[in-house]
């Protein structure tokens, strides 16, 4: 059965690497027969969420087209895929910002977790952060996670994978993502 799969970046800063395994994984999905749905907060900037009341009580109706947008992609999608630099051993605030404007679209959904990094940790703790907040969601956070070390090293000025041994991670992670998506898909309550 065909999944829609929202990949996510969680950066939009300026000449950043995390783009380069969002794409890489939205290339993965879409080959693996699945739709994927690139979702880049650079190209998609979001307000910073400072209504009044919790977004929630907005019922999936937002002042903002940016968001309304972000929520109609989130809505259709059956599961995610998080790529998030570290930050100062965190996320940043674009991806803490664009997940606070929603809450019911990603709710009995899996994610799938991508940490990226200039050095060695590979985003180790803005995987075990997000995982936290993925839980207030009521999302299934898989345990495959993929860990990009030394992304200036993985992947090319162009953006192409340069070290192969990544692509069994992402393969791997991406399995289990789908399983999780078709039994969730299934069970979900509407």
């Amino acid at each position: 059965m065909p999944l829609s799969i929202a990949v996510v970046c969680g950066s939009a800063r300026q000449e950043r690497k995390s783009i380069f395994p969002a794409r890489y994984a939205a290339q993965k999905v879409t080959a693996a027969g699945h739709s994927a749905a690139l979702v880049d907060f650079a190209e998609l900037p979001l307000p910073w969420m400072d209504l009044p009341m919790e977004p929630s009580k907005l019922k999936k109706k937002y002042p903002d087209p940016n968001v309304q947008k972000w929520s109609d992609i989130a809505e259709a999608a059956d599961a995610f895929v998080i790529v998030s630099p570290e930050y100062n051993h965190g996320y940043p605030a674009t991806l803490k910002n664009a997940l606070d404007w929603l809450y019911y679209e990603f709710k009995y959904k899996p994610v799938g977790l991508v940490g990226v990094s200039n050095g060695p940790a590979g985003g180790a703790r803005v995987i075990e952060q997000l995982r936290l907040e993925a839980g207030t969601f009521s999302m299934f956070d898989i345990r495959e996670t993929v860990m990009v070390k030394n992304v200036q090293d993985v992947f090319d000025a162009e953006g192409k994978l340069a070290d192969t041994s990544y692509e069994k991670q992402f393969d791997g992670m991406l399995a289990t993502l789908f399983k999780a998506a078709e039994v969730m898909k299934n069970l979900r309550i509407k």
